[in-house]
């Protein structure tokens, strides 16, 4: 089950390290309070920006790729459009419904 070659809990263990060291830096700098607290908020800030900016993005990547793909099988033949909900299959198809 455990595979010994495993990078997982090596690279858990470096990121917590980072996390905790990084911590203590902020703890133990010589700044007053208020100008921690700026600087932390800053950066989370700026982290949080840069975060929905990339969900930005990855969300137009994919629909993008959603929208390719779905034009290649609706080309072969293979899809079809889905009709609403609760609708006939064959509605506006010249079906009766």
């Amino acid at each position: 089950m455990y595979d010994r070659d495993d990078a997982s809990p090596a690279l858990l263990s470096f990121l917590i390290g980072g996390i905790v060291g990084a911590s203590l830096t902020c703890l133990l700098a010589p700044q007053s309070g208020a100008a921690l607290r700026r600087r932390i908020r800053a950066r989370v800030d700026d982290g949080a920006r840069k975060g929905r900016a990339a969900a930005l993005r990855l969300a137009e990547a994919g629909r993008s790729l959603a929208g390719e793909a779905s034009e290649a099988l609706i080309g072969e033949g293979i899809g079809r459009p889905v009709p609403e909900p609760g609708l006939p299959s064959d509605l506006g198809r010249g079906g009766r419904g």
